[in-house]
C-alpha cells in the first residue's frame, strides 16, 4: 500500500488514468484512420513506431470486445445465498453482533453510507435487517420473519434510546450481495503486467526453495492472463482448483506453515515474507526447515478468471493438499482477505484440530458485523494516494468486485474470539454475546492466537478490534512469565508496543501493533517482517 503524500496522488491518479483510458483513446485512433485519406495510414505504417501503435490499438479493442465485456456480463447475475440460520441461531447471531456494537448510532449511519439520521427510517432498518440476517430483499420476508424483524429493530430502538420514525426515509443502505457490482474498466495493458509480475513472483519462489504446483492446462487456457509457467509445470496442484507453492518440512520438532494471502497481485507482495521465513529457519533452527504451503486464490489476484470456489469446495480442497503432503498439524497464517479463508477452515469439522495455532495480519473477520470493512472497500469514495489505491485496483477490480459483491458472506466470514482460539461456547447466553461484553472463557484454549494490527489500517478500524480482543473484564496483561502478578495498563499503552514485545490479553490472544502503517505496510520492510517471521516461528514450536 502507497502513501498519501501528493507526489504519490500524482502517480496513481496517472496510472489509474492510463489503465482506464487507453481503450477508449484507441478507438479514437482507429476511426480517425479509418476516415483518413490514405496517405495518413501510409505515413503510420512507414515507421516501426506507427505499426507498433497501430497494433497495439487492435489488440486493445478486441481484447475489450471479446474478452472483457463477455466476461463482466456475469456480475449482473444474482448472488446464490447460503441456507438461512435457524431462527434461534439467528437470534443469537444478532444478540451477540449487538453486544459488540461499541457505537449504534455510528453503526446504523454507516450501513447507510454515512447519511443523517432523520433519513434512516423505520423500514429502512428493515430492510438492512433483512439482507444482513435473512439474505432477503423487501417483500421476501414471510409473517414470521416480519415479526422477528419487529424484535430486533426494538433491541435497535433500545441501544439508540429513541424510537425510529415510521416510513421509508431517503438513506440508501449497504446491502453487498443484493446491491449491484460496481467496477472500473482497465485495459490490456493491465493484464499484460500482472502476468509479468506473476512471472517475476514465479521465478523468486522457485529460486527461494518453493515448489510450484500448477493447474492442469485445460485450466490455464481459461485464465485472463494466461499463465504460461503452467503449461511447463513439472507439478500439478492434486485439487485442481486450487495452485500452490510447497516448501518440503523437514524440523522434526516443529510444525509447518499454511499461508493464505489477500486480495492484491497474487503472492507477489509476500515474496520476501516467505523467502525470509524460509532463510531465517535455516539459520535459526539447525535441525531441518520449516515447511510452507502457499496457497494462490487466483480470483482475488487481479484476473479474469471462473467462479470462485465456494466454503464447501475450499475446504474439501485444502484438505487434499494437506493430506498429499502428510500435514496433520499446522500453523495457519493469513493476511487480510485471507483471514476470511481461515475463518473456514477453523470452523471446519476436518481441519480445525489440525490447526495448531493462527496468526492473522491485518483481519478483516474479526467484528466483521461492522461496517467498516464494507463501506471501507467497496463504497467510500477515495481521497488520498491509498485509498485511491485501493479503490481502483482492488474495489473495482471485475474479479474482487465480483467475488465481494456475490460471494462474500458475512454471516460465514465472522470470527469470534473464541472460535480462534478453539474454546467451545458453553452456553446460548454466551453465544448472545453476553459473555463477549466482559466474561473470561473459563475452558482452556485448544490453540495459539497471534493477531497483526497497523494502526493507520484504511479498511479495518484496528483499536476498535483491540479492544475487544483486549476486553475480558480486565483490561490488558503483560506477556512477561516472571510477573507473578498481572498489572493493568492504560487504554492508550498499546502505544508502547514499538516493534518490541507483543501484548497479551487476558484470553490469551498475542497482539502485535503496527503503530505508522497502513494496511499490507508490515510487509515492506525487513524489521516488520522479521518481526512476524519471529512471532510465526515460535508458534511453530511444539
Amino acid at each position: 500500500m502507497i502513501g498519501t503524500s501528493i507526489p504519490e496522488y500524482i502517480f496513481i491518479r496517472i496510472c489509474i488514468f492510463m489503465l482506464q483510458y487507453t481503450t477508449p483513446l484507441c478507438i479514437v485512433c482507429l476511426t480517425f484512420l479509418a476516415a483518413a485519406h490514405s496517405w495518413s495510414l501510409s505515413a503510420v505504417l512507414s515507421r516501426p513506431l506507427g505499426i507498433g501503435l497501430l497494433l497495439y490499438c487492435i489488440v486493445d479493442v478486441l481484447y475489450a470486445i471479446l474478452i472483457y465485456i463477455p466476461h463482466n456480463r456475469r456480475l449482473k447475475d444474482e448472488a446464490k445465498h447460503p441456507p438461512q440460520l435457524p431462527r434461534e441461531e439467528r437470534r443469537a447471531l444478532f444478540q451477540r453482533c449487538f453486544a459488540n456494537v461499541p457505537d449504534v448510532r455510528r453503526y446504523i449511519q454507516m450501513w447507510f453510507l454515512g447519511a443523517d439520521e432523520s433519513d434512516i427510517r423505520r423500514d429502512n432498518v428493515r430492510d438492512f435487517i433483512l439482507w444482513a440476517f435473512f439474505d432477503k430483499g423487501p417483500g421476501q420476508e414471510s409473517d414470521e420473519e416480519d415479526k422477528e424483524i419487529d424484535e430486533y429493530i426494538e433491541i435497535i430502538e433500545g441501544r439508540l434510546g429513541r424510537r425510529l420514525e415510521p416510513g421509508r426515509g431517503k438513506a440508501e443502505g449497504l446491502r453487498l450481495t443484493l446491491d449491484e457490482v460496481e467496477t472500473r474498466y482497465r485495459s490490456v495493458v493491465w493484464y499484460f503486467l500482472v502476468g509479468l509480475v506473476d512471472f517475476v513472483s514465479h521465478c523468486r519462489l522457485a529460486r527461494s526453495g518453493f515448489h510450484y504446483h500448477a493447474h492442469s492446462p485445460s485450466k490455464t487456457r481459461s485464465l485472463i492472463p494466461p499463465r504460461l509457467q503452467d503449461l511447463f509445470a513439472e507439478r500439478y496442484s492434486e485439487a485442481d482448483g486450487l495452485t500452490y507453492w510447497h516448501r518440503p518440512h523437514t524440523a522434526s520438532d516443529k510444525l509447518p506453515v499454511v499461508f493464505l494471502h489477500g486480495i492484491g497481485i497474487g503472492l507477489y507482495p509476500y515474496v520476501p515474507f516467505l523467502a525470509r521465513l524460509n532463510s531465517q529457519s535455516k539459520e535459526q533452527d539447525g535441525e531441518g526447515q520449516i515447511g510452507i504451503i502457499a496457497i494462490e486464490v487466483l480470483p482475488v489476484s487481479f484476473r479474469l478468471t471462473g467462479e470462485p470456489l465456494g466454503r464447501v469446495e475450499f475446504l474439501k480442497q485444502v484438505a487434499t493438499i494437506l493430506d498429499v503432503h502428510r500435514w496433520d498439524r499446522f500453523v495457519l497464517a493469513s493476511h487480510s482477505y485471507g483471514t476470511v479463508l481461515a475463518t473456514h477452515m477453523l470452523r471446519s469439522e476436518n481441519l480445525s484440530d489440525r490447526i495448531a495455532s493462527t496468526v492473522l495480519i491485518d483481519p478483516v473477520t474479526i467484528l466483521l458485523h461492522l461496517p467498516d470493512v464494507a463501506y471501507n472497500f467497496t463504497r467510500r469514495r477515495p481521497k488520498g494516494a491509498n485509498e485511491w489505491q485501493l479503490w481502483y485496483f482492488a474495489s473495482m477490480d471485475p474479479g474482487v468486485a465480483h467475488c465481494l459483491g456475490r460471494y462474500f458472506f458475512w454471516k460465514d466470514n465472522i470470527v469470534w474470539k473464541e472460535e480462534l482460539l478453539g474454546v467451545a461456547r458453553r452456553s446460548s447466553a454466551e453465544v448472545g454475546g453476553v459473555g463477549d461484553q466482559g466474561g473470561r472463557a473459563t475452558a482452556r484454549p485448544r490453540r495459539k492466537v497471534a493477531v497483526c494490527l497497523a494502526e493507520r489500517d484504511l479498511i479495518v478500524d484496528t483499536s476498535v478490534v483491540a479492544q475487544y480482543l483486549g476486553t475480558a473484564g480486565d483490561g490488558w496483561v503483560t506477556p512477561n512469565p516472571a510477573d507473578k502478578e498481572d498489572y493493568r495498563l492504560e487504554k492508550l499503552s498499546i502505544e508502547r508496543d514499538r516493534l518490541g514485545d507483543s501484548l497479551l490479553t487476558r484470553d490469551g490472544i498475542e497482539l502485535l501493533w503496527f503503530p505508522g502503517l497502513d494496511h499490507a505496510q508490515v510487509f515492506d520492510s525487513e524489521q516488520t517482517q522479521d518481526r512476524l517471521c519471529r512471532v510465526i516461528r515460535r508458534h511453530c514450536k511444539e
